[in-house]
């Protein structure tokens, strides 16, 4: 029965063109059923404990017991099984039926009903088997009408809710002109970094294309000038100093100790930067 302590179910129902709500609840092992008409908000409530119920399902011969008789009762609430179903009558429509059942063809006199009788519902939760039919009659005494106070404190309790709401949709309409102006400093940012990344990438181009170009002409250069050093015959110390006419650097050669004894012809070429050419880095 753990299981069964916390239970509640509740569905919109029409019981003969009138619109009720049927709603149940277990707690603690003690069923609480309720009906309340729509349109004049009049309620009828009962309560049953395990006991009860199961009772109640040994009188009319086919016992149940209460955790498979509150399975029936949510399949017929929510109208999820066709073995099952619902129907709601007063005293009178309650003895009528007591009477076909019997066969009397015309009701027995009985007392009136009292006030209290007159006033009650009795919800009839109805079993079809292939070949019969078994009706689980529950007395809802009348409830009265829902309390002012409680329906002026329901009432108090949605308007905070919608001021509530209302505000989060304000707070919303603001986060999202935000949002909107952060997408756009987002994409005015990536813009920015993209034309960053291509004059980065245009500089880097331009100064490898200059230092090849350099490199190539000072190469030429020194070619030339080895040339001219190995046909030229020197003295003790013979100093000479060629430059390339459209070069950035100034080439100087050194041929060192080329007529002492012992020695042979000594070459030495030193490079010298232009300072134009530093600049120009």
């Amino acid at each position: 029965m753990d299981a069964l302590r916390q239970w509640s179910v509740s569905a919109p129902w029409e019981f003969r063109d009138t619109e009720c709500t049927v709603s149940a609840d277990v707690r603690d092992d003690v069923l609480v059923v309720q009906v309340e008409e729509k349109l004049s908000a009049d309620q009828w409530k009962g309560q049953f404990n395990a006991k009860h119920i199961e009772e109640l399902t040994s009188k009319t011969g086919n016992f149940k017991q209460f955790a498979v008789f509150l399975n029936m009762l949510e399949s017929a609430i929510t109208k999820s099984s066709d073995t099952v179903s619902l129907d709601l009558l007063t005293y009178a429509d309650l003895e009528a039926m007591r009477n076909r059942k019997l066969g009397a063809r015309e009701p027995s006199p009985a007392k009136p009903p009292s006030r209290q009788l007159h006033s009650k519902r009795y919800l009839i939760l109805t079993y079809t088997v292939e070949f019969d039919r078994i009706h689980y009659p529950l007395a809802l005494p009348y409830a009265g009408k829902p309390d002012p106070a409680l329906l002026q404190e329901t009432i108090r309790k949605l308007q905070t809710e919608l001021e509530r709401y209302k505000k989060q949709g304000q707070k919303h309409t603001a986060m999202t002109r935000l949002q909107k102006d952060y997408d756009a400093l987002l994409r005015e940012k990536e813009n920015l970094e993209e034309a960053f990344e291509a004059f980065r990438q245009e500089v880097m181009i331009t100064r490898q294309g200059n230092a090849s170009k350099e490199l190539r002409i000072l190469k030429k250069v020194i070619k030339n000038l080895e040339v001219c050093v190995a046909m030229k015959s020197c003295g003790m110390c013979g100093h000479y100093m060629a430059s390339y006419p459209r070069a950035l650097s100034t080439v100087r050669v050194h041929i060192l100790n080329g007529n002492a004894p012992g020695y042979e012809a000594t070459c030495s070429v030193s490079i010298i930067p232009n300072p134009a050419s530093l600049l120009a880095e």
